[in-house]
């Protein structure tokens, strides 16, 4: 069996590599001609996955190790059928774990108490749904939006119009062009114009989510600020946009190693189920655990989230790219994706602190704590 794989999709080798011979490439780089006598073809969000790459291949099952399908032409492939599956919630822990380290990092940089906001999540699935619980274990007041779960008779969720008038608005909904609720473009002038002034806009879902003409015409403006991990029409970002951004990553919310392998794991047991496949035991997916030593309790929750998701070191490396010449921008923004560092979950840490409260709340948040405050 040949098997077409992004090369950056971690634990190739322990799941696909079982089955036949890999074929590692760059997602951007991958075409028709590369698909000659492929079996199978194993991509992320940077290939699209379509009947102009697709037609008259002999690839008969695509997997994308990412939540989202944007990058599919689910209708085509179906019409063909090729076999297909992706890894919804793969990395749902590290996406609201990231989130909660950009919201933190950005409050940090405007002057303001994340304990004392209240947030507003739009779309609590996998990665909503977790970052709710984070912020709460916290003590910050939310309020979830998600019109799918209310027509499903889920209780205890807002109008979008109460979620929007929050101290600062998560977003974590799928990027849809149909059905009943569309998402591209969902957060636009109008919706913008119904945030408090001053109010921040958290993007870790997709980038054309948000309408940018209109966030940067609102930034301008002074009305809202803006944390971005993910961007409209990205890789080609907006210098201006990434500039007036109180924190800006390059689309890395879900980039922990426990993320990526759960994502790879999740696709090729989908297509071992799709083939009539035993598939292999899945083993302990991160390679060995990180730790930390909390050296100021008054300050530990500042220092672990640094130390776990380094949002800060990412930042500064994006915004490098902005005094670049605009061709290099895009090149710049996926080398910062490929050569994204080694990043556990909180729970592949070991946390020594020594001091009670402290050691509580980042055992709450899912730390694994060491020492006298354990």
């Amino acid at each position: 069996m040949r098997i077409i794989i992004d090369r950056n999709i971690r634990g190739a080798e322990a799941t696909f590599g079982q089955l036949g011979e890999l074929v590692p490439m760059e997602g951007r780089d991958i075409q028709k001609n590369h698909l000659d006598g492929a079996d199978l073809l194993i991509i992320r969000t940077a290939t699209q996955a379509n009947a102009e790459l697709l037609e008259g291949t002999s690839v008969r099952f695509v997997g994308t190790t990412s939540i989202g399908t944007d990058h599919l032409d689910i209708p085509w492939l179906e019409s063909k059928g090729i076999g297909l599956a992706n890894a919804p919630g793969c990395n749902a822990d590290s996406a609201s774990q990231y989130t909660l380290a950009m919201a933190w990092l950005a409050c940090q940089r405007l002057g303001r108490k994340l304990l004392d906001s209240r947030v507003g999540i739009i779309g609590r699935g996998n990665v909503g749904s977790r970052v709710q619980t984070l912020l709460t274990a916290l003590g910050v007041e939310t309020v979830a939006n998600d019109p799918p779960l209310t027509d499903q008779g889920v209780m205890g969720l807002v109008s979008q119009a109460e979620a929007l008038a929050c101290d600062i608005v998560c977003l974590h909904v799928p990027l849809t062009t149909d059905g009943p609720y569309p998402t591209l473009h969902m957060i636009g002038s109008e919706q913008l114009a119904q945030m408090p002034e001053g109010a921040l806009l958290l993007n870790s879902a997709r980038g054309n989510v948000v309408h940018g003409d209109a966030l940067l015409e609102a930034m301008r403006e002074g009305r809202v600020h803006a944390a971005l991990d993910v961007w409209p029409n990205e890789p080609l970002l907006d210098p201006e946009l990434l500039a007036r951004s109180a924190v800006a990553t390059p689309h890395v919310a879900g980039y922990s190693d426990d993320g990526k392998r759960n994502g790879a794991w999740m696709v090729y047991e989908a297509y071992c189920v799709q083939a009539g496949i035993e598939p292999l035991t899945r083993g302990e997916q991160g390679q060995g655990r990180s730790s930390m030593t909390i050296r100021n309790p008054e300050l530990a929750l500042n220092e672990a989230l640094e130390t776990a998701c380094f949002v800060y070191r990412h930042d500064y490396a994006l915004r490098a790219l902005a005094g670049l010449p605009s061709g290099q921008i895009a090149p710049g923004f996926d080398r910062l994706r490929k050569e994204y560092p080694y990043r556990r979950d909180f729970h592949g840490w070991d946390v020594t602190c020594d001091e009670q409260s402290a050691a509580k709340t980042l055992s709450a948040l899912g730390f694994r704590l060491d020492g006298a405050g354990a």
